[in-house]
């Protein structure tokens, strides 16, 4: 071209209107549109109604970004943020709508400043027909196609960590436009605190990193414009030394659905982990073939074993160290190959441990999807538990007070013994002991001193069995023992004989000094009996020990089940009698001695037996006294006869001053309803409480000195008399009289029988009558059979008296006609005299 070429194209140049700019622009075969700064289209050519098949007049005022593919958007906008900073933007591919569809293009954008603040230029080529000519025509293109569209980053980065080049997929997964990306450090866009594991990672791969071998390094990645990071594995091959490339070529994969899955899971492994730790159970998982794979803390707490020793190949140390431990180590060691044989078996045992430890031991194999994988162990330590249990095992069947066995573990050993012997041929005998008067050492000394007394009888039991005999305290103060493969008879005799002679040794019981008794009951095994025959046979033999005296032993005779079905005979017909209006009530007439009439009348019980006839109180009385029929005769008898004596009260004139004595059994003297019982009576009846005599005997105090003397002091109280029957038989002291409310003294017939034997009153029915004058008591005499005896009684100055000779019990009927013919002067009368104390 000539010197004056370029002079005259400026002035060609300067000819061209803007109309022929307008032209020039819509002739051009590319796009090319117009947008604001918020993307709508401003202005367009005609080759962009050509591309989208869209008038210039439908184009303008809507917004471009939506004909931009989703995918692409991201890419698009960070293009828009950037050509601001520059005259010409990169170019870039991206998809667009039109109407044929998407079409690939190619978008390169310059800024427009003077047209519009913040106005961009936009040049689009439809690179689509000469892609796919490409793509058809080369794998080059397809390759770089792949890469851009890929869903992983793909980054060339040189040896210095720069990065050279990078894939279109790091705008879509984090924002950043790659032209700001490019030329500089990768550790740009690494999260502080991952940038060393990356230098580690590329210095790695710097030593030799090929695809078959890569260097992996899982960071976090910033987003663009922000602190936000993602989660990326890159996987990095050193391409340094291939002149075609001269980097690394490294892949960025998203792993955030990864990242969470494995920090669920860790969260999962840290709860459990803490879970098992927490637990008072010691765990322990192996393998198949039972090399230790995981414990936790309890485990080894509990076996004391060196955290070093589990899980570090040393499993055999581990299980000698166990082994020292275990109380049976070659049960534990066949335990172990027991299961080890057998996969899929469960177990459950305890294991006992050389320092008294117990642990209960559980395994069950290990599945994972249902295949056996190796085997749990679970231990829990059950010391205490078992501690206690054996505690409460030996309390359930020991006595707490003595240690002895006791009737529950009696009856066991002596049930397996019976059927021993039936298999064996062998023999045994059982003794049944039970303490003489073992009541008034606890009425006297106070129980504590009978709780000793009882442990000095049981260390004496012990000391003269042998050591397969069996001791036990049945309750109270029986005792038993079982005498197991006795060669004879007299063996038990002898035993019975060593056990008499040692248990009376004098022995020091609280502040004093003490003596024992016992009755024994022997019996021995015979065929065919059972455990209970031997134990209730022993039993009356020890009953028929205390009849006849007590201090001995005496062995089973089949008379005595005999006799105790008589008083099982006895109890049923008593009981009948009760319901059938079988018993009645006599009356015994208490006569003035001096004026020879009648003072009151003592109420007797009487059974009416349907075949034995009527039947004095010695024939059921004591036998009563051992059940609680005794409680319903004294009521039944009581209310009789103060319901007799009003009514003889009113008949006769004699006001309150008809006396009646009726007798309190042991059992109801010591019964706390007593005095309200009494007092519910005689207002039913309309009874003066001082025409009333409840007679006591000094055997019923000794039951329970405390309550009894509170009773008595209630019914005095009430206004009732009280009577001491059989004065002078019992153990009672004279302290007794005066402590105790005591009215009237009953001399026994003991001594009113020997009264005409004796010269000048000397004896201890006088004795008793001064007594009773001293004391201001009213003494009655009982068992007069003679003139004699009662002449007797009037010159000592008895008062009172009653007896056969006197008058002997009869009915209501009988007594009532007594009454009307011997009664006396009402003893309020003037010159009456008047025996009772006021």
């Amino acid at each position: 071209m000539s010197e004056g070429a370029p002079e005259d194209a400026r002035r060609a140049l300067a000819l061209v209107d803007d109309r022929v700019l307008t032209r020039l622009l819509g002739d051009l075969p590319d796009a090319v549109v117009v947008i604001d700064a918020g993307g709508v289209v401003q202005w367009a050519n005609q080759a962009t109604e050509r591309l989208f098949t869209r008038s210039l007049e439908d184009s303008v005022g809507i917004s471009g970004l939506d004909l931009v593919h989703p995918q692409d958007l991201e890419l698009v906008l960070r293009s828009l943020v950037s050509v601001q900073d520059k005259e010409v933007g990169t170019p870039i591919e991206v998809r667009v709508s039109t109407g044929a569809g998407w079409r690939l293009v190619e978008l390169l954008g310059a800024p427009v400043p003077w047209l519009a603040d913040g106005a961009v230029l936009l040049c689009l080529r439809d690179l689509t027909e000469r892609r796919r000519f490409e793509l058809a025509r080369g794998e080059e293109a397809r390759f770089r196609s792949l890469v851009q569209n890929s869903a992983a980053v793909t980054m060339l980065v040189s040896d210095s960590g720069v990065v050279e080049s990078v894939s279109g997929a790091l705008t879509r997964l984090l924002g950043h436009d790659p032209e700001l990306v490019e030329q500089r450090p990768l550790a740009g866009i690494v999260d502080e605190i991952d940038r060393p594991a990356l230098a580690d990672a590329l210095a790695r791969a710097r030593q030799g990193a090929s695809a078959a071998s890569p260097v992996t390094v899982s960071l976090r990645l910033r987003r663009h414009a922000g602190e936000e990071t993602v989660p990326f594995e890159l996987t990095i091959v050193n391409l340094l030394d291939d002149p075609t490339v001269g980097g690394f070529i490294i892949s960025a994969h998203d792993i955030t659905a990864r990242w969470a899955a494995e920090l669920g899971l860790r969260n999962a492994l840290s709860l459990l982990t803490a879970t098992l730790d927490a637990t008072a159970d010691g765990i322990l998982v192996v393998d198949t073939d039972g090399r230790v794979t995981s414990s936790n803390r309890r485990f080894m707490e509990m076996w004391h074993v060196p955290e070093p020793l589990v899980g570090s190949g040393g499993d055999d140390a581990a299980v000698s160290f166990v082994l020292e431990q275990v109380a049976n180590p070659d049960a534990f060691l066949a335990k172990l190959e027991e299961l080890t044989s057998q996969p899929e078996a469960e177990s459950h045992d305890t294991l006992q441990f050389k320092d008294g430890r117990v642990f209960e031991r559980h395994s069950t194999p290990q599945r994972v999807d249902g295949e056996v994988v190796g085997r749990v162990w679970s231990f829990r330590d059950v010391t205490d538990r078992k501690r206690l249990e054996d505690e409460l095992s030996y309390q359930a069947f020991h006595d707490s007070l003595t240690g002895l066995a006791n009737k529950a573990l009696f009856q066991d050993r002596l049930q397996h013994a019976t059927a021993r012997m039936e298999r064996t041929g062998g023999h045994l005998a059982v003794l049944f002991l039970d303490l003489d008067n073992f009541k008034t050492i606890n009425d006297s000394l106070g129980h504590a001193a009978g709780d000793e007394m009882l442990s000095r009888v049981a260390e004496v039991l012990v000391g003269c069995l042998r050591k397969i005999d069996t001791a036990a305290r049945l309750g109270g103060d029986e005792f038993a023992v079982l005498v197991e493969d006795i060669g004879q008879r007299d063996d038990a005799i002898r035993l019975a004989r060593r056990i008499l002679t040692a248990i009376r040794r004098p022995v020091v019981v609280g502040p004093k000094q003490v003596s024992a008794t016992v009755s024994i009951g022997i019996t021995f095994d015979v065929p065919g009996i059972t455990s209970d025959q031997l134990l209730r046979n022993a039993d009356l033999a020890m009953y028929t020990a205390k009849e006849r005296g007590k201090n001995r032993f005496e062995e089973y005779a089949t008379e005595m089940h005999t006799t105790v079905m008589d008083r099982l005979e006895v109890e049923a017909d008593l009981h009948r009698a009760l319901v059938g209006g079988e018993l009645i009530v006599h009356y015994q007439p208490i006569v003035d001695l001096t004026r020879d009439t009648i003072f009151g009348f003592e109420a007797l019980a009487r059974w009416r037996h349907p075949r034995r006839g009527l039947l004095n109180p010695v024939s059921f009385i004591p036998f009563a006294e051992e059940t609680d029929l005794i409680n319903r005769i004294d009521s039944l008898v009581l209310a009789a006869a103060c319901a007799q004596t009003r009514a003889w009260q009113l008949e006769h004139e004699l006001g309150s001053d008809l006396a009646i004595s009726v007798n309190v059994s042991s059992r109801r003297l010591i019964d706390v309803t007593l005095a309200d019982d009494v007092a519910a009576v005689l207002d039913s009846v309309g009874l003066a409480a001082s025409s009333l005599i409840l007679e006591i005997t000094e055997s019923a105090m000794m039951r329970d000195t405390e309550v009894a003397a509170r009773n008595l002091g209630d019914l005095k109280s009430l206004g009732v008399r009280i009577a001491l029957d059989d004065f002078g038989t019992g153990y009672s002291s004279l302290s007794y009289l005066e402590r105790l409310p005591i009215d009237i003294l009953k001399i026994d017939r003991s001594f009113v029988s020997t009264i005409e034997e004796s010269k000048d009153h000397v004896g201890l029915a006088p004795a008793i009558v001064q007594l009773a004058h001293t004391l201001g008591h009213t003494a009655i005499a009982e068992g007069i059979e003679s003139p004699g005896q009662a002449e007797h009684l009037r010159q000592m100055g008895c008062p009172l008296g009653q007896g056969y000779h006197l008058g002997v019990p009869q009915d209501a009927r009988a007594a009532g006609e007594l009454l009307k013919r011997r009664r006396g002067p009402a003893l309020g009368a003037v010159g009456a005299p008047r025996y009772l104390p006021a």
